[in-house]
C-alpha cells in the first residue's frame, strides 16, 4: 500500500488534500487515479486509508475510509547520535536506521570528524537527510517521521542527557558488554541514547566527557564494527532485547 506522510492541515474532517512532490509522485510515477487507495499519517502517530476521488493539476483529493489502529512504533525510543562519516555514509545510516525504528538522529562532528562544511551546506545537507528519512518512514511502515536535529558539536551533544540510559560502545573497552549492560537494568527504559564514533573512533577524551555526563561505554565483542554498521547493530539488539522485534 502506498504510504505518504503529510502536514495534519492537509487533513480537514473526512477530506485529504496532497499537494506539491507527493501529487506529482502520485500521479506521475505511481500512475495512481481516481477509485485508487492510498495511506496517509499526519506525523501524529494517526494514520488513514484513503480512496482517491479527484486529480486536480495542482493537487489530489481524497476522502477517509478508515482510521486504521496500528502499532508499528517501538516501546523504546532510541536516539543515535552519529558522528558525521565521510561521502554519503550518514545518508545509509539515516536510511536503514529508520527502518528498523530509531526514534531520533543528532548529527555530530567530533575531533576525527574529517568533515568542514559551510552554513549553506549543512542547510543543504539537513534538507536532504530530511526527505531520505521520510522516504524510509513511509516505505518501513512507520506512524511517524524520526527527528533530525541541527549539526552539533561533541560539548553540545552531549549536554542534554536527561533521565535516559546512555551507551557509548567504545574499542577502548575491554570489560563492559553491551548484553552485560541491559541484563542489568531493572527497570525497561524508555529512551535510551546511542553514541557512535567517526570511522577514526572516539578520542580518550570525549569518552571522558561522555562518562562524566552519564554515558556506559560498553564493547561490541572482539571484532570493529564500521561507523555506519555499529549504530544499527546496537539499535537491533535494543529492539530484540527489550521485545520490539517479536510482534
Amino acid at each position: 500500500m502506498i504510504r505518504f506522510f503529510i502536514s495534519p492541515d492537509q487533513i480537514k474532517e473526512n477530506t485529504v488534500v496532497l499537494q506539491g512532490e507527493d501529487r506529482h509522485h502520485l500521479v506521475n510515477v505511481l500512475r495512481q487515479g481516481p477509485g485508487g487507495e492510498i495511506i496517509v499519517l499526519n506525523g501524529k502517530g494517526e494514520e488513514y486509508l484513503v480512496r482517491i476521488n479527484e486529480i486536480t493539476p495542482e493537487q489530489v483529493i481524497g476522502e477517509i475510509i478508515e482510521k486504521l489502529e496500528r502499532q508499528t512504533e517501538p516501546r523504546v525510543k532510541i536516539t543515535l547520535v552519529q558522528s558525521l562519516p565521510k561521502a554519503d555514509k550518514f545518508e545509509w545510516i539515516l536510511q536503514k536506521n529508520t527502518e528498523l525504528g530509531v526514534a531520533r538522529f543528532q548529527p555530530v562532528i567530533t575531533e576525527r570528524s574529517n568533515i568542514k562544511l559551510t552554513t549553506e551546506v549543512r542547510e543543504r545537507k539537513l534538507e536532504r537527510w530530511r526527505k531520505i528519512i521520510k522516504e524510509a518512514a513511509e516505505q518501513s511502515g512507520r506512524r511517524i517521521i524520526p527527528k533530525l536535529e541541527p549539526i552539533r558539536c561533541w560539548d553540545e551533544a552531549i549536554a542534554d542527557f536527561q533521565d535516559e540510559l546512555v551507551l557509548i560502545p567504545w574499542e577502548g573497552e575491554q570489560a563492559r558488554s553491551l548484553k552485560q549492560v541491559l541484563k542489568s537494568l531493572k527497570v525497561q527504559p524508555e529512551r535510551v541514547t546511542v553514541l557512535i564514533g567517526p570511522e577514526g573512533g572516539f578520542s580518550v577524551g570525549e569518552v571522558e566527557k561522555a562518562r562524566t555526563q552519564g554515558a556506559i561505554p560498553v564493547t561490541l565483542g572482539p571484532r570493529i564494527l564500521r561507523t555506519e554498521t555499529a549504530g544499527l547493530v546496537v539499535a537491533a539488539a535494543l529492539f530484540y532485547h527489550f521485545d520490539d522485534l517479536e510482534h
